[in-house]
């Protein structure tokens, strides 16, 4: 069996969910994959090349301070996962990289239907490369639609010292006009902005919003007020890589070097980002626990038994601040949670009914195909595709 060399900076957020999209490739491919943490080793690259005899590599590299080494990795077919390549490198190589462009827009659609006085972005420690692209993106979008011009927290910060940069950010948010909206890097950095928030006395989303991106469901669902996120597909990004690898080791194959490239998928809203339910504090909180028990078996009778007024003026309130009725929230839910199972190719799809509230797999069948227009064979068949 041939051997995948993964290298990433720790097996943790995103890229663990690329590694189990290129192994879900790998079955295809039948390679066995290997991962290495170059955050928990000191030896280069070249030792372990040298130590696996792969037929190929991948290497995420989106943590990287700096460039990437490229020689290290080139001595057999490699892939790299946003990479901030030396200069002249650019085209020679097969990558995976993220369009930033794309999620900078779906951050502005979100936030512009706010309102704000300003724009802001709170970017990662360190220089990673993906987090200075969101930026720069973010920051074009803006110029393009006549925005003022983009705020960014410049201070730099420590994930070692998360008290420090907790009073920066704070006294930094203070000084901005308000409302202001704010996409931060990713959804830690949401979360910090979010507590920053807290410790100015601001209101979010009233006096701030904000919107992180990858979702983690995990971090989002358990912050209050619960956190906007740009959802992507990691586990395709893992599949995209290990397609552009398998297209260099194909017998009596030399394609081009190329980039793929990949979007993000949707905007999951939440209270962050919310600014009219906010107001209205019994719609808050039927919100959150909607978004907590939708897939349990949650009912719009449920929800309505805990609006102290009529079943009419409820629906009435929950409309108004949302956009749509109780019962398409609980439906939303439970079809965002549909999609993201369905991205996992190992899970029966006779399984996904029963974890997102639905008593019977054909009733779920026809709901999704309904809202999709595709069965949810169709729609699994589709993202392997891409």
């Amino acid at each position: 069996m041939k051997t995948v060399l993964f290298f990433t900076d720790m097996h943790a957020g995103v890229h663990a969910t690329e590694y189990a999209g290129v192994c879900d490739r790998a079955r295809h491919y039948g390679w066995r994959v290997v991962e290495i943490e170059y955050a928990r080793t000191d030896r280069p690259a070249e030792e372990f090349i040298e130590e696996w005899d792969p037929c190929g590599v991948i290497v995420e590299c989106g943590n990287m301070i700096g460039e990437v080494n490229v020689p290290a990795y080139t001595s057999v077919p490699a892939v790299f996962i946003d990479p901030r390549l030396p200069a002249g490198q650019a085209g020679r190589l097969f990558t995976v990289e993220q369009d930033a462009a794309a999620l900078a827009a779906l951050a502005y659609r979100e936030l512009s239907a706010i309102g704000p006085a300003i724009f802001g972005f709170v970017g990662w420690c360190g220089r990673q490369i993906w987090s200075e692209r969101r930026q720069a993106a973010f920051a074009e979008i803006l110029r393009r639609h006549g925005a003022p011009p983009l705020q960014t927290f410049d201070t730099p910060w420590s994930r070692t010292d998360l008290l420090s940069f907790r009073r920066h950010l704070a006294r930094w948010l203070a000084r901005l006009p308000r409302p202001c909206a704010i996409l931060a890097a990713n959804d830690e950095t949401a979360e910090r902005v979010a507590e920053a928030c807290t410790q100015s006395g601001l209101a979010c989303p009233d006096d701030v919003a904000i919107i992180g991106a990858d979702n983690d469901s995990v971090r989002c669902e358990n912050h209050d007020p619960q956190l906007s996120s740009i959802a992507s597909d990691y586990l395709n990004v893992g599949r995209l890589a290990a397609d552009l690898l398998a297209g260099q080791l194909h017998r009596g194959a030399k394609p081009a070097p190329r980039t793929v490239t990949f979007g993000p998928t949707e905007i999951v809203r939440r209270d962050s980002t919310r600014t009219l339910q906010t107001r209205d504090p019994t719609i808050q909180a039927a919100l959150r626990k909607i978004a907590r028990g939708a897939c349990e078996g949650l009912t719009a009778a449920d929800i309505l038994a805990g609006i102290p007024c009529s079943r009419r003026l409820a629906e009435q309130r929950f409309r108004a601040a949302v956009g749509h009725s109780i019962g398409e929230e609980i439906m939303n839910v439970r079809l965002a949670r549909v999609r993201k199972m369905l991205a996992d190719p190992s899970l029966p799809i006779a399984r996904i009914a029963p974890a997102c509230g639905w008593e019977t797999d054909s009733f779920l069948k026809r709901v999704f195909k309904r809202h999709t227009g595709l069965t949810m064979r169709e729609w699994r068949d589709r993202l392997a595709a891409h």
